[in-house]
């Protein structure tokens, strides 16, 4: 809702500040006297495009605020204060481009534009009417049904079906990419899973290959150790045995060779146990050419391995783990494709199903839909239009299988037109009126501005156009610009505009009418400049039967 509007610099508005309020506001005045600027401010610091020209003379810029408490369907596009209000400011220089700010922060006019959408509706000028969206004729259709829910569910489904369906696509891309892959992993993991190389296996390889290679030598030089311990003339252990036992002889004389004689024998002892192990190991080491062709090509694998897939035995066993879990996510990207395949065909039945019973409902409301809009316009003095819901099929499932565009035809003889190609600024204000008095209880855009919507009427029909403006305030903050005295009658606040001369200057002045001011202002709406006590009794009464 609007709360208040400030304006300065602005084409006959040096400054004006205006406070709003619930219910149904009317804005009068002669004609020429400003109204319509106020409105086109109000367009402005809700981002629709601005001209220099409309920078007042004199001054470098045109600087219009407004403040607003937010309803809770654009509460996802800004934040409010922490009284839920929302200030808006709209800088317009005479140099350089012109600026936004939401809450003191700058904000693109894109964005402001759709934040404004969530704020105010306008219904007048052709460029700034809601209703020559086409979009926003299925909407007003679903909330007349009651079908918002129903719609939500559906594009709910239709994402969720467009978010599989992208990643199909996705998977089958990455399939189409990974066909060749997929080809040279299952030969890699073959080749290396074949090859079961341990870890350890080359250095245990290379040790066994070197002891093969040099099998003779090593059992030549074991044999003649093993020689020269035991079976030469001169053996080492012959030696060290003799040497213990001829010191043996003199321990009476002196105690302390006893340590040299216990040194000698564990010498011998340990030339035993090496005479042991030599004979162990010269049966180990024999000379085996199969063994040895068996190392080597072994060991030819593991570096014909190394120079495929890694410098290191450890970089070929990394680079087999990592291919077989590459080839499985393949594997398993195939089988969620599956999956995804089956809940796509799914959603898309569900999309179906909820689409004919969209359609269904849809047309069944379009039904009354016309009649009570045809109803409307009678009451407004448009009894020989014709109003139709046209119907046509959808490119896509997004919001169900209809395009719904409303037809209107104001003259008798003529063929069914949309809204935007027949109806002037009046007539369309009128049908938005009709459309408001019906949806006025699921319209969710917190304040409707009316201008013109009084154009070509008076008399009975515009009382009923008052009261209609003050049934639809009853749900929304409505503002409506008006030269017919039985509407301004019906308004909860009165704001009279003019032109006055104020330094040698015309300006533009706004403030609001009660009591007698009221009653002046409907009776000079009633009859001119000449104000007659009967039309002042006119006006008097106007204003206490419209508010009986």
């Amino acid at each position: 809702m609007l709360r208040r509007l400030d304006i300065k610099g602005f084409a006959l508005i040096d400054e004006l500040s205006l406070p709003f309020h619930a219910g149904l506001t009317v804005l009068t005045g002669e004609t020429g006297a400003g109204k319509s600027i106020i409105v086109d401010a109000l367009q402005s610091v809700l981002g629709e495009k601005a001209d220099t020209a409309i920078i007042r003379s004199g001054e470098k810029s045109a600087v219009i605020g407004g403040v607003f408490r937010i309803p809770e369907t654009i509460y996802d596009l800004v934040e409010s204060g922490s009284d839920g209000e929302l200030s808006v400011k709209r800088e317009i220089p005479m140099e350089g481009r012109s600026r936004a700010f939401v809450n003191g922060s700058p904000i693109p006019l894109s964005r402001l534009r759709t934040l404004g959408d969530g704020l105010v509706d306008l219904h007048g000028q052709h460029e700034h009417q809601a209703l020559l969206r086409v979009a926003a004729h299925l909407q007003a259709l679903d909330a007349f049904a009651g079908l918002e829910e129903t719609r939500a569910r559906h594009e709910e489904t239709f994402r969720r079906k467009a978010d599989i369906s992208r990643k199909i696509s996705h998977i089958e891309e990455k399939g189409r990419e990974s066909l060749a892959r997929k080809d040279y992993l299952s030969f890699v993991v073959q080749e290396l899973h074949a090859a079961s190389i341990g870890d350890d296996e080359e250095d245990l390889l290379r040790a066994e290959e070197k002891v093969l290679v040099s099998a003779g030598k090593l059992q030549s030089a074991a044999a003649t150790v093993l020689e020269n311990i035991y079976q030469s003339d001169e053996s080492l252990a012959d030696g060290v045995g003799g040497a213990a036992s001829s010191l043996r002889g003199f321990l009476d004389i002196d105690a302390r060779l006893g340590e040299i004689v216990e040194f000698l024998d564990n010498s011998r002892a340990q030339l035993e146990e090496a005479a042991h192990l030599l004979r162990e190991y010269t049966g180990m080491v024999q000379a085996d050419p199969q063994r040895l062709e068996m190392v080597s090509d072994r060991l030819a694998l593991i570096e014909d391995l190394k120079r495929k897939y890694g410098p290191t035995v450890n970089d070929v066993l990394a680079f087999h783990q990592s291919a077989t879990k590459e080839l499985d996510e393949i594997e398993t990207g195939r089988e969620s494709e599956d999956v995804l395949r089956a809940e796509e065909d799914r959603l898309g039945d569900m999309l179906v199903k909820s689409a004919r019973e969209l359609s269904a409902d849809r047309r069944a409301a379009a039904s009354r839909l016309e009649k009570m809009v045809l109803g409307e316009l009678a009451d407004l003095a448009m009894e020989r239009v014709r109003f139709k819901v046209d119907f046509e099929e959808a490119p896509h499932f997004e919001k169900g299988t209809d395009l719904v565009e409303f037809l209107i035809s104001t003259n008798p003889g003529e063929p069914l037109m949309p809204l935007r190609k027949v109806a002037s600024g009046g007539e369309l204000s009128r049908v938005m009126l009709a459309l408001k008095t019906i949806l006025a209880h699921t319209d969710e855009v917190p304040t409707l501005v009316f201008d013109e919507v009084d154009s070509g009427i008076g008399g009975r029909t515009a009382g009923i156009l008052g009261k209609k403006l003050r049934k639809i305030s009853g749900h929304h903050q409505v503002l409506c610009i008006t030269h017919l005295a039985p509407v301004a009658a019906c308004a909860d606040r009165h704001i009279m505009v003019e032109k006055v001369e104020h330094g040698g200057r015309v300006v533009i002045r706004a403030r609001y009418l009660d009591g007698d001011e009221r009653i002046g202002e409907l009776a000079r709406m009633i009859g001119g400049m000449e104000l007659t006590e009967g039309i002042l009794n006119s006006a008097r009464e106007m204003l206490k039967e419209s508010n009986g």
